[in-house]
């Protein structure tokens, strides 16, 4: 069953308890199908995945409740059997108005970061930036190999997203999202679908993390960076050819790497995951 067929299959299945599970709390009929399609659709880029990863019941429940206003409920799955199907009442007209709906919102978030930015830029460099401001960031859809977020070649790495961003001086992950600092100062928030959005909380981006010592490190290896996991140990960037050791014969033979170490504690981790990318390898 391909991606596509396994995802209509599920709306198809489970639309009525959704939207019936929330009008049975309160919420307007109209409205109660709005939030239920805007949570499937935001499920759908990453449906293989979080399907795999995930208790799909559990999680788009909440998300369906908090797009309703209700409060979530940790660890209550969608309720079964709440409304018989009416093939009057099916989620395909909603799914395109959640789309418009989104639509419109990811161009009023574009707009809002680009003035930001040339407002930013003018300060600097006056009107004649401002004449050749650039584009919103483009956005493709790729899995992210690694468990955390990264920056390479002028890119962000997200889970499900890569976002053409050349101008990141630092960032840090914010849940699903990233909040990142711009060359030009500016301090903008990257969600998990590539909308860019101006941001105002800067702490996150200057605190100085103190991570564990990274234990095995081969004669060749230098520890770059490490970032902390949402769900505890941390994940540390190890070059395999930045010591002094990679100008003998032996080294020369051969080509360097970066990889991704994750630790779930101290003296735990995986297998190492190795970066392909060109340039400078950033995780924060």
């Amino acid at each position: 069953m391909t991606e596509r067929t396994d995802f209509a299959s599920y709306v198809d299945a489970r639309w009525p308890d959704l939207v019936g599970g929330l009008e049975d709390e309160g919420v307007p009929g109209d409205r109660a199908r709005l939030a239920v399609a805007e949570a499937l659709l935001a499920a759908r880029r990453s449906w293989h995945r979080r399907v795999r990863d995930e208790q799909v019941d559990v999680t788009l429940w909440a998300e369906a409740r908090e797009r309703a206003g209700l409060p979530v409920r940790p660890g209550e799955p969608v309720p079964h059997a709440v409304r018989p199907r009416d093939p009057h009442d099916g989620p395909e007209e909603w799914l395109e108005r959640a789309g418009e709906v989104r639509a419109a919102r990811r161009r009023r978030g574009a707009l809002r970061a680009v003035v930001g930015l040339a407002v930013v830029a003018l300060l600097a460099a006056g009107w004649a930036w401002w004449a050749a401001q650039p584009e919103p960031p483009a956005v493709r859809a790729e899995a992210n190999r690694l468990p955390v977020a990264w920056y390479a070649e002028g890119e962000l790495h997200l889970e499900d997203v890569v976002v053409e961003l050349p101008e990141v001086e630092a960032f840090v992950a914010d849940g699903p999202a990233v909040v990142a600092r711009l060359r030009t100062g500016e301090v903008v928030r990257v969600d998990a679908e590539g909308g860019v959005e101006p941001a105002d909380e800067t702490s996150a981006l200057d605190a100085v993390l103190t991570p564990p010592p990274l234990l095995g490190l081969g004669a060749y290896d230098v520890l770059v960076e490490s970032v902390p996991l949402p769900g505890g140990g941390w994940a540390h960037l190890v070059d395999s050819a930045r010591r002094a050791g990679a100008e003998d014969e032996l080294r020369q033979s051969e080509t360097g790497r970066r990889a991704v170490v994750v630790c779930p504690t101290e003296l735990t981790c995986d297998e190492p995951v190795t970066v392909v990318a060109g340039g400078t390898v950033r995780l924060r």
